[in-house]
């Protein structure tokens, strides 16, 4: 899990006491049947720089939420309830990736859509990494071939197999990349 920030002054994107009432979110997870009780030891996790991580526990069990931020963008909710889809498309696959607890599709429990996902123990590497792997020039090196070992592991899957054919629009994908990586 990446560690727990603090979060930014009220009113700005990463606002999240006002961005997720803990009582409605409280709420919808008692009617999802995710556990019972008050949601505790609330954090922003840092490493995003626009959609809101928070961290949480309730009833002894970690959670993260990720939702859109305080403005919306046009897509932000169909993002929110694409990346769920992925997330549970993903499961049983050798991808490796949080798991997806719950999602709520709807707009009106926290004012946009978002998801509950299994926390993972790790660090944004684009950001200051920790000492060890900074000073570890091997390390680094085995963090890139990870990375490339997730790239196959996710090419590997049969998007349509795991319900993802209609996920975007896979003709011409590679033209329209080369467009926007030029703009």
């Amino acid at each position: 899990m990446t560690e727990p920030g603090k979060a930014k002054a009220p009113g700005g994107d990463q606002d999240w006491q006002a961005l997720v009432p803990l009582d409605a979110l409280a709420g919808w997870m008692d009617a999802e049947g995710l556990g019972a009780g008050p949601i505790e030891r609330p954090a922003l996790l840092g490493g995003g720089t626009q959609n809101i991580l928070l961290h949480f526990e309730r009833a002894g069990r970690p959670y993260v939420l990720r939702r859109p931020p305080k403005h919306l963008r046009a897509n932000s909710n169909e993002t929110m309830r694409r990346e769920a889809r992925v997330l549970a498309a993903l499961k049983g696959t050798p991808v490796r990736h949080p798991a997806l607890i719950a999602a709520c599709l709807a707009e009106d429990v926290l004012g946009a859509a978002f998801y509950l996902m299994e926390p993972v123990e790790g660090f944004t590497p684009r950001d200051e990494m920790p000492a060890l792997h900074a000073g570890d020039p091997a390390i680094r090196h085995r963090m890139g071939l990870e990375m490339v070992d997730a790239i196959a592991a996710l090419a590997g899957v049969d998007h349509v197999a795991v319900g993802l054919g209609d996920l975007g629009r896979p003709d011409g994908f590679l033209e329209r990349q080369v467009g926007r990586w030029r703009a």
